[in-house]
């Protein structure tokens, strides 16, 4: 066990807790009201080229379209450096932590699609499944006042969009509490899992307890994995940060360009539990 992890999150999946204040702690969050038809249209409009060279962006589609759609919400652009956009609510009042969630938007594909195959989606989704699943909560307004969003460049490389992010809001004062990263995964595709949660790294007794509690609605339909692929969560947590990545199970080489499958009835029920896991953090 590596310094910092204390107990890692087992409690995910064998405390199962049958606690009564469940009900009671899952009333502070609001539910996203997502339609399978309307994250279906923001993955496809959000699936659109982003590339960067390690040092800053050198195509910006995605980051144009994510701050379009979000240009008339509850939202604003806090900062943006060579490798990552950083958006706040509008009335965001710099307090002493604050929830960080984390989703790239570097590519590695010469050509992004999305297309509709019945119950599925086929596209080039690393990583504009979570993108959607991010922009389509931000939207609906249901993360808590103190949650800042990254979208990050350079994942696929060294991470240097999340350390840049994590330089930013440091030298404005402000510390991350917990992170949460958003990923797509081939774990949980056979198990036809809503969500997969991983890397969960230094979230400790009581934080673990608490997230249990929150994913305890979701049993039977999640998959749990502790040491999974590297993501930025590794990073984040070299710096400290307690943090999980949640991921979309899809089906397929991530980097092909010929896309990967993934159920499009689900979707939904993934940006319920981004927005549960993160209320839950928000409020610890």
């Amino acid at each position: 066990m590596a310094a910092g992890e204390i107990y890692p999150a087992v409690f995910f999946v064998s405390v199962c807790l049958d606690c009564r204040d469940i009900f009671a702690y899952l009333c502070l969050f609001k539910t996203p009201d997502m339609d399978i038809d309307r994250i279906a249209e923001i993955v496809e409009t959000v699936t659109v080229e982003s590339r960067d060279d390690g040092n800053v962006f050198t195509e910006t589609g995605r980051a144009d379209v994510i701050a379009s759609l979000l240009f008339e919400s509850g939202y604003h652009l806090l900062f943006s450096g060579n490798l990552c956009y950083v958006f706040s609510k509008r009335n965001f009042q710099p307090g002493d932590e604050v929830v960080l969630i984390s989703s790239h938007i570097d590519t590695v594909y010469k050509e992004c699609f999305c297309r509709e195959d019945g119950d599925f989606l086929t596209g080039t989704f690393d990583n504009s499944l979570t993108n959607a699943a991010v922009v389509g909560n931000m939207l609906e307004g249901v993360f808590a006042d103190n949650v800042i969003v990254a979208f990050t460049g350079d994942e696929e490389v060294d991470s240097e969009g999340a350390l840049e992010v994590y330089r930013t809001l440091h030298h404005a004062g402000l510390k991350v509490k917990f992170a949460v990263v958003t990923e797509v995964t081939n774990e949980g595709w056979d198990k036809e899992c809503a969500f997969t949660v991983e890397n969960d790294l230094g979230v400790g007794i009581f934080n673990g307890r608490k997230l249990a509690e929150v994913l305890d609605e979701y049993q039977g339909e999640f998959d749990y994995i502790h040491n999974a692929e590297p993501d930025e969560s590794w990073d984040y947590n070299a710096l400290n940060i307690a943090c999980l990545t949640l991921c979309v199970p899809v089906q397929g080489d991530m980097h092909s360009e010929g896309g990967v499958f993934a159920r499009k009835l689900l979707l939904p029920r993934y940006c319920e539990a981004l927005c549960d896991i993160v209320g839950c953090v928000s409020e610890i």
